[in-house]
């Protein structure tokens, strides 16, 4: 166990005390208030909530996640409450921060000036991919990608649709989901070897990062795509 050579407090002598012992004696003294006073904060990414200081300054390090490790929004207080996306552009791969509500004036891509691709970033419905549209919905998507592939047989899909439908929802301007029924689309089928429903496939830049065979849980699946955001 990990010590530290400290000055008593009562006596003013310097002792030998566990890490763990003056932390504890530490938060019991000064920390209590702020424990009390603490917010919930929701994890946008794999759900989790975590318990944070709401008065954190600048000059704390960005809080994130105590599950999937990724930054957590935690409210600025001088700020003016405005959303952003990050949305990466289709020709150069570069993300682009886009506050929500400029998408109406035609963000461009500060890298190369290309116009960023936006229209349903974040309607939080799913996007129902074919072999046609492949191209322009998931490889050249402005955001990371989760691909559901499905088919109207598969007994145990008729629940997973629902659950991706929420999932859209829940993550709606974080990332793109997608829907692609195997039966009407054998193409993809064939080039990714989907030989079995249902499955699930990460998507990022115009290249296939990750595929999930099953029913994966919802909040697996927020876990995953979070390495990508």
């Amino acid at each position: 166990m990990a010590g530290l050579i400290t000055p008593c407090l009562q006596y003013q002598k310097r002792v030998y005390c566990r890490e763990s012992e003056i932390w504890s004696a530490w938060m019991n003294a000064n920390d209590k208030d702020k424990l009390m006073n603490s917010s919930i904060i929701t994890c946008p990414h794999c759900g989790t909530k975590n318990r944070l200081n709401p008065a954190m300054g600048a000059a704390d390090r960005q809080p994130k996640c105590g599950r999937c490790h990724q930054p957590l929004p935690v409210p600025d207080p001088g700020g003016d409450g405005r959303s952003f996306l990050t949305l990466r552009c289709g020709q150069c791969q570069a993300k682009n921060r886009v506050p929500a509500d400029k998408l109406q004036d035609n963000p461009k891509c500060g890298r190369c000036k290309a116009p960023l691709q936006y229209q349903d970033a974040g309607n939080g419905r799913p996007v129902v991919v074919s072999d046609a549209n492949f191209p322009q919905t998931v490889l050249q998507s402005p955001l990371p990608v989760l691909l559901y592939a499905w088919a109207p047989w598969c007994s145990i899909c008729s629940g997973t649709n629902s659950m991706v439908d929420q999932l859209a929802l829940d993550t709606k301007g974080k990332f793109r989901v997608g829907k692609l029924n195997i039966q009407t689309n054998p193409q993809l089928a064939n080039q990714y070897d989907i030989l079995s429903v249902p499955s699930f496939f990460i998507f990022d830049g115009g290249r296939l990062k990750l595929h999930l065979p099953g029913a994966v849980p919802k909040h697996e699946l927020m876990i995953k795509m979070a390495a990508y955001l």
